[in-house]
């Protein structure tokens, strides 16, 4: 699969307001996406998602966050309605920030690893748990992340 996603600065944003406070993060986005599945006829699953973020500068601030490349990843065994294995993500910041137009380092990166399991059900809708461990982090917030997904089929 091949994509595009364009993140638009929608959402509200107070320059003096400390930055979890802001709902929109006050600039543009490009980000290509390359997504690939390989799916045996055993069961066992290989799934990767690679995008490249291309932000620009927020006008208030004069701030602009580096470019980032990111990947999401799954390894896993499907038996059945019931899916488990190994899913995860990459992200390593490839340019520098900037603030005025000057360069400022600071670039981020972290290496999330975790176990999955999904449930499908006979009329398609499917039940997805997953439990992200951080590992790696330089200039980002460091954590462990639990998804909970559903998903119905129309």
């Amino acid at each position: 699969v091949l994509g595009l996603d364009v993140n638009l600065p929608t959402g509200a944003f107070d320059r003096n307001a400390h930055p979890g406070r802001n709902l929109g993060a006050n600039y543009t986005s490009v980000e290509p996406i390359f997504a690939l599945t390989y799916l045996n006829p055993q069961g066992w699953e290989a799934s990767a998602k690679f995008m490249y973020n291309i932000k620009t500068r927020n006008r208030e601030t004069h701030y602009q966050s580096g470019d980032e490349f990111h990947m999401d990843y799954l390894l896993g065994y499907r038996s059945g309605e019931w899916a488990y294995g190994l899913s995860g993500y990459y992200l390593k910041q490839t340019t520098d920030d900037r603030l005025n137009g000057q360069n400022i380092g600071n670039r981020g990166q972290v290496l999330a690893i975790g176990p999955a399991l999904q449930y499908s059900s006979k009329s398609g809708d499917q039940f997805i748990v997953k439990w992200d461990h951080e590992t790696q982090v330089k200039n980002r917030f460091a954590g462990d992340k639990v998804w909970l997904n559903y998903v119905h089929r129309f």
